[in-house]
């Protein structure tokens, strides 16, 4: 198959899982013999530099996180997807990550007749941008593009703000000929909890070609030398350091351990950056503030092939996410190199997460039961082999990237066999 792939950052521009996640099925796709493209934006990342042969990798998309989307604009992104369109001559557009891009995308491919999958691993596109079109698309609503969402601007304004895009991109003579409308769209999604998302929200999608693709790894790229990580006296936290990951409760838990006998060796390590740096700020004050102060080590952004290092370096990794977690791969990384997890169920999470089976689970933002269950997990012995065997059998079984470019093959071959 060729494939182009459209998708807001791509490595090494990228700030979290989903973007390394692409790359990583895009690699998996071409080691397959499949021809595939990346269309990107021209984000930067600070001084990452972007490789210097990349005939694979068009990074001329506008990024703009304030997603403003003028009439200029669109026509102008619109046609720079065209020109990939003509040029490279795909079997199927790949949908990824459309955060930061023209919400209009999706809707100028489907007008050029080209065939389509999405790949969604975040709650947002249930009411904005890829969830919009894939709702007026599917015939739910008449008014083109509006988010299912509740939006700032009036009725009046919003109606009178798509009908000037319509006539700026394609010309009065589409408001004639009307709203294009499908019955279905492929869409694969990163768990079963994005699915139902979908569905609660109205979104139609294809039951034949449309799978849940839990995100995968290599196991063998995380594979630790065994060694005794019990009692565990070596957290870690890797991801994005912004509020919704919930890092504050987990140093909080730690200050509350810190007062007990039998956890004086006890330290969290946090890797990872971000684009908070007022909440990066007060995360650094918190040590401080609860005496933790050389029991809470910040590593910054740890390049993903060092990765492997500092797992082994650990006995936990704590996830103690506060939103609706679509499925991480960070815990997937963490388990294959035979560390427990302690972690919340929120949103995708409960797929993998079974309490005392193969994590330790406590509530979102309550640093008391994070405390209780790092606790429990410290005084049981049989307890941490028990979890990591039965986690890392998991994710060997069913978390593979193997595994997850299996359902998305299959589907795109079928998604070019039922349009062709």
């Amino acid at each position: 198959m060729r494939i182009l792939i459209v998708t807001n950052l791509y490595p090494p521009q990228h700030v979290g899982g989903y973007e390394l996640g692409c790359r990583d099925v895009v690699e998996k796709l071409r080691a397959r013999g499949h021809a595939v493209q990346v269309l990107t934006s021209n984000f930067r990342n600070g001084k990452t530099e972007n490789p210097p042969d990349e005939k694979d990798v068009a990074r001329v998309l506008q990024f703009n996180g304030q997603a403003t989307d003028s009439p200029h604009n669109k026509k102008a992104e619109c046609a720079k997807l065209m020109q990939s369109v003509k040029l490279f001559s795909p079997d199927v557009v790949y949908f990824w990550n459309q955060a930061g891009l023209s919400q209009w995308l999706p809707f100028a491919a489907y007008w050029h007749g080209c065939r389509m999958a999405f790949f969604l691993s975040d709650t947002n596109f249930v009411w904005w941008r890829v969830g919009a079109w894939l709702l007026n698309a599917a015939g739910k609503t008449s008014e083109p593009l509006t988010p299912a969402r509740s939006h700032p601007r009036g009725e009046g304004e919003k109606r009178g703000a798509v009908a000037a895009v319509i006539r700026a991109l394609f010309g009065n003579s589409f408001l004639v000929r009307g709203w294009p409308v499908v019955e279905n769209r492929t869409c694969h999604f990163c768990s079963d909890f994005i699915r139902q998302e979908a569905v609660k929200h109205g979104i139609a999608f294809a039951p034949k070609n449309s799978v849940v693709a839990h995100w995968g790894i290599e196991p063998a790229e995380f594979t630790a030398a065994p060694r005794e990580r019990w009692p565990v006296k070596k957290l870690l936290y890797v991801g994005q350091m912004i509020p919704q990951k919930g890092i504050h409760t987990a140093i909080a838990a730690l200050g509350l351990l810190a007062k007990e006998k039998g956890f004086s060796e006890l330290t969290l390590s946090l890797a990872g950056g971000g684009l908070h740096p007022d909440y990066e700020k007060k995360l650094r004050e918190m040590p401080a503030q609860l005496g933790l102060v050389r029991r809470v080590n910040f590593l910054g952004k740890i390049p993903r092939a060092e990765l492997s290092r500092v797992y082994a370096e650990h006995d936990a990794l704590i996830f103690p996410s506060e939103w609706d977690e679509p499925f991480a791969i960070t815990p997937l990384e963490a388990i294959a190199s035979g560390l427990a997890v302690i972690g919340t169920t929120t949103g995708g999470s409960g797929e993998l997460f079974r309490n005392r089976e193969t994590a330790m689970t406590f509530a979102a933002g309550d640093a008391a039961d994070c405390a209780r269950a790092i606790r429990e997990l410290g005084a049981d012995r049989e307890l941490f082999p028990k979890i990591s065997f039965n986690a890392r059998l998991e994710v060997r079984s069913k978390h593979t990237l193997e595994a997850m470019v299996d359902k998305i093959e299959r589907s795109l071959k079928l998604e070019t066999e039922t349009e062709t």
